[in-house]
Parts: structure tokens; sequence; C-alpha cells
């Protein structure tokens, strides 16, 4: 496959990539929008028809189907991506899993995602959060300097798996 992702052209001709998700995101945006039709909205409809209903619980109805359709749109325009996607050179992408020691010694996993997916889960981080702008296009061992509204800091990259598939690696 290609190790380009497709691109589109957004406003004044900029070039904007499509939108990618890994398997996992997917799947978690999938079942988000069943849980909202298929349980959420109809647990709603009966206190709706209800003569004394209470507006709080029309305007959830309307977020939650506004939430629904949303998330609909973006999966309709979403490319799925698969491991075989990129050749793997050493440098972390997006849809990757990172392990990173901070400055206080912890460590922690993450994986670089669309910001679109970036809610479902405390590992997964946002392309375009402070961190993850920093480790994008770095290797293993390598040191990154994150620019955030808090301060700048350093963080030391310790593994990358090119894995975009939600399995788990041996916490070593």
């Amino acid at each position: 496959m290609s190790t380009k992702p497709k691109t589109t052209r957004g406003r004044r001709g900029r070039k904007l990539e499509a939108l990618r998700l890994t398997p996992g995101g997917y799947s978690a945006i999938t079942e988000r929008i069943a849980a909202i039709r298929e349980q959420r909205l109809p647990e709603m409809r009966p206190l709706l028809i209800d003569k004394e209903r209470d507006e709080r619980d029309v305007a959830e109805f309307e977020r939650l189907l506004v939430e629904a359709v949303e998330l609909e749109a973006l999966l309709a325009e979403a490319e799925v991506m698969a491991d075989d996607d990129f050749a793997f050179d050493g440098r972390i992408e997006l849809g990757m899993r990172v392990r990173v020691s901070m400055v206080d010694g912890s460590q922690e996993w993450v994986r670089i995602v669309h910001p679109a997916e970036a809610f479902l889960d405390d590992e997964r981080i946002s392309e375009t959060s402070p961190l993850a702008t920093a480790l994008l296009g770095a290797r293993a061992s390598d040191a990154v300097w994150v620019a955030a509204p808090s301060g700048v800091w350093s963080c030391s990259v310790l593994e990358v798996d090119p894995s975009v598939t939600d399995r788990v690696l041996a916490e070593s």
C-alpha cells in the first residue's frame, strides 16, 4: 500500500490530510454511535412525550442526536489505518504507540491519533497536542522538547510500537 495518506483540498486550496483513524478508534466510535442510537435515545423518547417534560431532557436528547450524526459523518469520511499502510523506518508517525519517560521519571504509553478519536481513552493523545507534536518524527532513544502552555519540558522516547492496532506490549 502507499506510504502517504490521501490528501484533499481545503479552503483556499490548502492541502489537508484525509481523516485517518486507528482500527480501535473506529470501533470505539462505532460502539458510541450504537450506544446512543440503540440505548440512550430510546430511553429518552418516553420522557419527551410527557406533558410535564423537563427541558433538560429535550436538550440532552438533541445533544445526543447531534453527537450521533456528527460521529456518523466523521466515520463516513474516515480512512481506517492498517499496519501495512506504511514502512516503519523508526520514526514516530500517526497511529503509533510510544512509551515515553517524563522528567519526573514516570513512564507512560501514548498513542498518537487524529483529534477525533483522542477522547476515547487516557492513552490516546491528539496529533495536535504539544506532546504529540514533539514526538512525531522522533525515534526511540531520542529526547524531545515539548512546548506546552504550562511551559517547556523534555521527555525521552523509550520504545516505539509501529502497530496501529490496539494490542498491548509487555510493560517493561
